[in-house]
This record gives C-alpha cells, sequence and structure tokens, in this order.
C-alpha cells in the first residue's frame, strides 16, 4: 500500500470515527469540502500545512495520518517553525548537509531553494526527508520533541 493509500484510508477512518463530512471538516480546517472530498479519494497531493490541519484536528501525528506508525499518540495544536528552519536545524543534529541530502536521497536540491523562500513543501517530499534524516515527521517539522 503506497503512503497516499494509506493517508486516503487513515483519513476517511477519521471522518467517520468524528462523524464529520467532508464540508464540516474542510470549513473547520480552511479548505473546500470539495479539497477534502479529492484528498479522500486520493486524488490530490496534499500540502505539509494542510495535514498539519488535519493532524491538529483529529489530535493525532502526521505519521499516523499517513500511515507510517499505528500509534494514535495525541498532540495538540502549537505554532511550529517555519519548515526550512527547523529542516535545518535537524540536518545539523544529524550531520546532513543539503549536498549530502542531495545525492543520497530523492530530495532535489531546488526544493532547498522554495523551501528557504517560505514555500510549503507537498507531504510526499516531507516523507522523503524524514525517512533520510530517520525522524518522524511530527519531530521534523517541530511537533514532538
Amino acid at each position: 500500500m503506497n503512503i497516499m493509500s494509506n493517508f486516503k484510508e487513515r483519513l476517511n477512518d477519521l471522518m467517520v470515527e468524528e462523524q464529520i463530512k467532508s464540508d464540516q471538516l474542510g470549513k473547520a480546517i480552511g479548505v473546500s469540502g470539495q479539497t477534502i472530498r479529492a484528498w479522500c479519494d486520493d486524488c490530490q497531493s496534499i500540502l505539509l500545512s494542510n495535514i498539519i490541519k488535519l493532524a491538529d484536528y483529529f489530535h493525532c501525528s502526521i505519521d499516523y495520518l499517513v500511515g507510517i506508525s499505528d500509534s494514535t499518540a495525541e498532540f495538540t495544536s502549537k505554532q511550529y517553525p517555519p519548515f526550512y528552519d527547523r529542516l535545518r536545524h535537524v540536518m545539523e543534529e544529524k550531520g546532513k548537509t543539503r549536498y549530502s541530502m542531495t545525492k543520497e536521497s530523492k530530495i532535489k536540491d531546488s526544493y532547498f531553494t522554495t523551501w528557504k523562500s517560505g514555500s510549503d513543501p507537498h507531504i510526499l517530499s516531507v516523507i522523503e526527508v524524514a525517512k533520510y534524516l530517520d525522524v518522524t515527521i511530527d519531530y521534523l517539522i517541530g511537533r514532538e520533541k
């Protein structure tokens, strides 16, 4: 099962569990109901900022939401550092450089440039970075210590 299929299944399960419809969830997190339905149908890539909103709404880890972990650890929403700033911090912790990451993984150098300028990464890129750095997505973005 691929990551987006895992995400689709988890999102649908959480919506059923919470008894919330796509239009209600969309309104709660600031997107359209049509966008939620597209995510539920596995038709659209999701940006990190939106997956954070979903995880915050459902009080779960992003790793759980995308199917990387089966742990439903509770999370409460808070202010997260900009993705690029946190990424640089974790890279430093792990002793990794931009050069090593682009040579040893599927992460493109151009991603760093767009992230540095404040662009919101797609979740598949974030998953790849977390996997390469051997950390959870939640740790990578500053949701867990």
